[in-house]
């Protein structure tokens, strides 16, 4: 504050000819640009807040020492939090004061944030030993090799601890009647955080880093327990909450996302957290890390040792109430001990956690000797790789397993078994010999799902995502159902069902399925448990798939994803916004378009032929998806995609549209 006041300009000439030390040469340089800006830096409110526009210098040298040459220019850069900082890096402040390295972490923990979960590409770091500036480093690597943020061992601590002080703070506002209801039930008066995870091999790594975390905090009134269950499913983790067996859950997952990817999935007794719960963990998240960042050091790990904390197995427990659900369900039930004795049954988890799920159809009397892919395995080493049902490749391997024991039925689920899939037969001769396997999903699984609930809920209301078809509301009307399309995203569907009266399911297209009866939780094996029950008690009345005869289906039904070449979604949020105005304002023009008016995400237009066709942004990825439904493929392309492909071509430069191209 002294050498601001002084004029430096001459200071420095009189020091550099004195030969003075290059340190002192290096403060000056320093304080006699900035002295007229010296007051212009003040501390922000919070340490992750952004100005929105600001003058700064960034440079495109390595911040840890290579020996490649660097440049600095001075721009003026407007962006919002999402932006990358890897396009803009600070070489001295930024507007909060926050360092370089400690922002490009704090950075990174928000980043991770998809909807209501978290997810990114794994990378691993030294099990002890480093520094808060190789994490930074780290974090730089995986974005600039296009793999997107990083999910680390040290992120998964920091998060480990923010979940134990959210728990903990919310109890500090509940009544003593509240506390009692919340009936801690492992150790004496502890709060207790279950942590599952699905096969992949780097889960193990972020469950011990996550239990470190959490249990590193200390509660006021109670001490923070950590269990680990190992392997199971999403959905199991939440039925370990409302069950009592924990009082929070986590589980670790990235669903049908690529072998290098990862995430978290947190739930509670009330369900699963939504995206606000989420942005607070991200907050006390950043706090940790920066208390790290400030010692200068990374946090303890087991490294090799696996998950250091009490080791539980929850799974089974789950597994009963999955069997006492087909027991409910199947009626009549000549025989309770074996309810599926006359079902042949082909499972199929792709060596994701639902492989459980074969162990328990046989002991209720199912033939499943035709199985597959029952092993959980991270490594995923099976022609589909991933499991997803909605992967051509995984459809395609289940109906050849099905044609080969004459199943009645095939079972898809996806890595952590929160969505199924299935495969049924065309057609049973009065032999029972099953022939012409189609796949059961999309807008079939939802129409025959709802055929259930036209009996047991009749009146009742089905939420499902933006993009389901004309026919499907058609089919709904006639069995006497409601249909509210409400906006993609499973979390979104589940919230939306929450609040409508007389809603009893929230469905995607993609598969998940949540159920009132079932607590809202979006369950793969609760769903096969509803189809499988279906299956029992209509054996021997023909092909489920009879049920949905009337549903009208459109033989040409595709999805293109147009791409922003830079990756980043503001530019795919900007195109999106240009293209749909235009598209709008050409609705009034085309014979052929007919705007929906009642959309509520994106822009959806019905086409005079019956189908329709409809944009709408990723909600996570630098993404704009196009789907198509119509007669043919021919007048798709005349109607649908080349009006289309005019309009986004004058977005060119930044989209890569090589799949509305071919």
């Amino acid at each position: 504050l002294i050498l601001s006041s002084i004029d430096t300009s001459n200071l420095l000439a009189n020091t550099m000819k004195n030969s003075a030390s290059p340190l002192l040469i290096l403060l000056l340089t320093f304080i006699g640009p900035h002295r007229q800006d010296v007051t212009a830096f003040q501390p922000s409110s919070s340490f992750v807040s952004i100005t929105p526009s600001i003058r700064c210098k960034h440079t495109t040298s390595s911040l840890f020492g290579n020996n490649e040459a660097s440049t600095t220019t001075e721009t003026t850069s407007t962006y919002s939090p999402s932006t990358s900082f890897d396009t803009i890096q600070f070489t001295e402040i930024d507007a909060s004061n926050t360092p370089p390295n400690l922002q490009t972490i704090l950075t990174s923990l928000k980043e991770l944030k998809s909807g209501s979960d978290l997810r990114g590409t794994y990378a691993a770091h030294a099990n002890s030993g480093g520094t808060i500036a190789n994490m930074s480093h780290l974090i730089k690597q995986v974005k600039g090799e296009g793999n997107g943020v990083a999910l680390t061992p040290f992120a998964s601590h920091c998060f480990g601890v923010a979940f134990a002080r959210w728990l903990l703070q919310r109890e500090e506002g509940d009544s003593e009647e509240q506390l009692t209801q919340r009936n801690y039930k492992h150790g004496a008066n502890a709060l207790t955080i279950c942590i599952g995870r699905d096969p992949r091999l780097h889960g193990e790594r972020l469950a011990d880093a996550f239990a470190r975390g959490a249990e590193s905090v200390d509660g006021v009134t109670k001490p923070v327990r950590v269990l680990y269950t190992g392997v199971t499913t999403t959905p199991s983790m939440y039925e370990f909450c409302r069950s009592g067996k924990c009082d929070a859950a986590i589980i670790i997952t990235a669903s049908h996302l690529p072998e290098d990817k990862n995430g978290m999935k947190f739930f509670s007794s009330e369900g699963g957290l939504d995206k606000s719960d989420i942005d607070e963990l991200i907050v006390l998240a950043q706090e940790e890390a920066t208390q790290w960042y400030d010692m200068g050091i990374m946090p303890p790990s087991s490294g090799n040792a696996g998950v250091l904390c009490e080791h539980v197995n929850f799974l089974p427990y789950y597994k009963e109430t999955l069997k006492q659900a087909i027991g409910r369900e199947v009626d009549p039930n000549p025989n309770p001990a074996k309810p599926l004795s006359n079902l042949n049954i082909v499972v199929n988890p792709g060596n994701g956690s639902g492989s459980f799920f074969s162990d328990l159809l046989r002991e209720l009397g199912a033939n499943v000797a035709g199985s597959l892919h029952l092993t959980p395995d991270g490594t995923f080493p099976d022609s589909i790789g991933v499991p997803n049902p909605e992967k051509k490749e995984m459809v395609d391997e289940t109906i050849r397993a099905c044609e080969e024991c004459n199943a009645d039925v095939g079972i898809m689920f996806d890595t952590d078994a929160d969505r199924s899939g299935f495969v049924l037969p065309r057609s049973i001769d009065s032999n029972g010999v099953c022939s012409s396997y189609e796949p059961l999903n999309k807008n079939r699984l939802i129409a025959l799902l709802s055929v259930i609930f036209s009996s047991s809920n009749p009146g009742s209301t089905i939420v499902t995502d933006s993009t389901t078809s004309e026919g499907l509301t058609a089919f709904l009307l006639q069995l006497g159902l409601k249909h509210f399309r409400y906006l993609r995203g499973y979390a979104n569907v589940i919230n939306k069902a929450k609040e409508l009266q007389g809603s009893e399911m929230a469905i995607e297209t993609s598969g998940h399925c949540a159920l009132r009866e079932n607590g809202w939780v979006d369950d793969g094996t609760y769903t096969a448990v509803k189809i499988i029950a279906l299956l029992a008690n209509s054996k021997g009345k023909g092909s489920l798939l009879d049920l949905i005869s009337e549903l009208e289906e459109m033989p040409f039904d595709v999805e293109y994803r147009v791409k922003a070449k830079d990756g980043l979604l503001e530019t795919t949020t900007a195109v999106f916004e240009s293209v749909s105005k235009s598209l709008e304002e050409k609705c009034s023009a085309e014979k052929e378009w007919t705007l929906d008016e009642d959309n509520l995400e994106g822009v959806r237009v019905r086409l005079s032929s019956g189908g329709f066709f409809m944009i709408r942004q990723s909600l996570h990825d630098p993404v704009i998806s196009l789907q198509v439904e119509s007669v043919c493929e021919e007048y798709a392309r005349s109607v649908a995609l080349s009006p289309l492909f005019e309009l986004f071509s004058e977005h060119a430069p930044v989209l890569d549209l090589s799949a509305i191209e071919r």
